[in-house]
């Protein structure tokens, strides 16, 4: 393969990598990883007003021998998840959500059954931990002279 990936029916073509809950960090792709559901949060409804449409969302703790993350699952995929149920979530992705990590599964991942983790580390919580966000454009221009700045006078 190529430095750059291809579109593929099932997204681009990349190789994932496998990690541990406790290795996640901000905005990373192609993750797969194992992990059980711990809990299992309200369903709620929200409202796309850019596409006009309404979803509903449920948050749900998973984890591994390293940790647990929280993750959204979203319409018809929420009903396959159980607490105690294992899944192999694959090509998912990270995203902050209000300062911390979640794992999502964007428009290209995928969570399938796997074999049962024994132990899960629900005392590392990654998503308690608050992350820096970053403005990935800047629509202002060229940053102008600081008004506030003295030695710039």
């Amino acid at each position: 393969m190529n430095d750059y990936s291809e579109n593929t029916e099932n997204g681009p073509e990349t190789e994932g990598q496998v990690v541990k809950v406790e290795e996640l960090k901000p905005n990373t792709k192609n993750i797969i990883l194992t992990a059980k559901v711990v809990e299992l949060n309200e369903v709620r409804t929200v409202f796309n007003r850019k596409h006009n449409t309404e979803h509903t969302v449920m948050d749900i703790l998973i984890g591994d021998d390293s940790g647990v993350v929280l993750f959204s699952a979203w319409n018809e995929d929420i009903e396959k998840y159980e607490i105690g149920k294992t899944f192999i979530f694959e090509n998912a992705k990270t995203i902050l959500f209000r300062r911390n990590i979640r794992l999502s599964l964007g428009k290209y991942g995928t969570s399938n059954d796997h074999e049962d983790i024994d132990e899960v580390n629900s005392e590392n919580n990654v998503s308690e931990q608050e992350h820096e966000t970053f403005r990935r454009f800047d629509n202002r221009g060229p940053r102008s002279r600081d008004p506030w700045d003295n030695q710039s006078l």
